[in-house]
């Protein structure tokens, strides 16, 4: 039996409700998904699709572009994003940033946000956006509500 190799302590992702993508090759989008991003798959064939887990009972669906399924999801594709945005804890926005570099990913963009929070962006295999984002340190502010202009009588 080999040895269970062990797994390099890295914060979970969380994303969205539910996301679906079309790719070219669910087998290397799944690598990449799966291996790279570390999510969770949960159902899926390498020719047709594949389910993730994305935390807080999200899920990223992935179908391939040309496939059986793609005409089904046309209509869902509608409102589909250009890219994914996934929520990491700041402490852990260091550990993927090595993470990803030590998986020959590319990181394309790396930037401080106005409210505190930073953002770091990759490409799928697909050329997809995909965008590791803290929530901000500080709370967006407010602004006081409007007045209320009365109308004058006269």
């Amino acid at each position: 039996m080999p040895p269970i190799k062990k797994r390099p302590a890295i914060p979970r992702l969380d994303g969205g409700p539910q996301t679906l993508i079309l790719v070219e090759d669910v087998e290397r989008s799944v690598e990449f998904y799966r291996d790279t991003l570390r999510l969770e798959a949960r159902d899926g064939d390498s020719d047709r699709y594949a389910e993730f887990d994305t935390g807080d009972g999200g899920v990223l669906l992935i179908v391939k572009q040309d496939g059986t399924i793609a005409p089904i999801a046309a209509s869902a594709l509608a409102d589909s994003p250009k890219g994914l945005t996934f929520t990491v804890e700041d402490a852990g926005f260091d550990a993927w940033k090595k993470w990803l570099a030590k998986r020959g990913v590319e990181i394309e963009r790396e930037a401080k946000l106005v409210h505190g929070g930073r953002s770091l962006v990759v490409r799928d295999p697909d050329k997809r956006r995909v965008e590791f984002k803290t929530p901000p340190s500080v709370k967006t502010p407010t602004r006081p509500p409007m007045p209320i202009e009365r109308k004058k009588e006269g």
